[in-house]
């Protein structure tokens, strides 16, 4: 009998609507303070972690995290481990730009099996199981039939620290801006991967990521009929910092013109290539 994890996907739900509640609270009583140049935090994010690591604890005591804020990691004995982000897009939570999310997976045996995107400020939650599709709030998600880039309506993921990346970083921005219909930087890596999977993106880009990011927008993609994998083609995977994902359709367009970028640039410019 297939495992179908519905509780535990409902269990994230609940912990996720209850974290985007707690920082809708916070949201412009705090203050960011840097962690790492253009990397900020607030008391929110460690406020908002803390809250979903105990429910985490009281619910599934032998279960590990690996989480972005104050050092929690997973144990590599521990078969299950849930991967949170407390606050994806911080910068934007700091500015007051509505565009931030709380984000939770569970990682059964290395193969995501629940993801949670919640948009507190929307009031909108994304969840899906494996093999159980995707669902915003209730409602099936399914990603878009667009099949050209030149009708797409793409969304990148560019690094704070665009400087030390630039030339591969305006290489391959320019190959996706050219002849599509528009390039979103949105400053959240998890709700981007939900609207992917609802449709409102056609792909998604980035070669920044850190698991907390995508863990749980990947399985949103994957269950709404979409294809993930590293920006090279090859299988993504949580410790790599790359990720192209689309509505299936375009992706084998785009990996051409993303290495075509990557191969126009010149050698003297040349950082190492994309990690796949």
């Amino acid at each position: 009998m297939t495992e179908t994890f519905d509780r535990e996907r409902a269990f994230a739900e609940a912990v996720a609507r209850e974290a985007g509640a707690l920082l809708l609270d916070a949201s412009g009583k705090v203050a960011a303070r840097e962690k790492g140049p253009s990397d900020l935090v607030t008391d929110a994010d460690i406020a908002s972690q803390r809250l979903i690591a105990r429910r985490i604890a009281e619910a599934y005591p032998g279960h590990a995290i690996l989480a972005e804020e104050e050092g929690l990691v997973a144990d590599p004995a521990v078969a299950s481990r849930w991967v949170v982000d407390p606050l994806d897009g911080t910068i934007n939570f700091a500015h007051g730009f509505p565009f931030w999310s709380v984000s939770i997976a569970l990682e059964v045996r290395g193969r995501i099996v629940v993801g949670v995107v919640h948009d507190p400020v929307a009031g909108t939650t994304f969840s899906a199981a494996r093999g159980g599709g995707a669902h915003r709030d209730g409602d099936a998600l399914r990603v878009s039939r667009v099949d050209s880039l030149r009708t797409s309506l793409i969304g990148a993921g560019l690094p704070t620290q665009f400087a030390r990346d630039a030339d591969r970083q305006s290489a391959l921005f320019r190959s996706l801006s050219s002849d599509t219909h528009s390039v979103r930087r949105t400053g959240s890596t998890a709700l981007n991967l939900a609207f992917l999977a609802a449709g409102g993106f056609d792909l998604y880009y980035t070669t920044s990521v850190h698991p907390w990011d995508f863990a749980a927008g990947v399985l949103l993609v994957e269950e709404a009929g979409g294809r993930v994998t590293a920006i090279d083609g090859s299988p993504y995977r949580l410790d790599r910092p790359t990720l192209l994902a689309s509505n299936s359709l375009v992706h084998d367009e785009a990996l051409r013109r993303l290495a075509l970028a990557w191969q126009g640039l010149s050698s003297a410019a040349e950082p190492e290539p994309p990690a796949g």
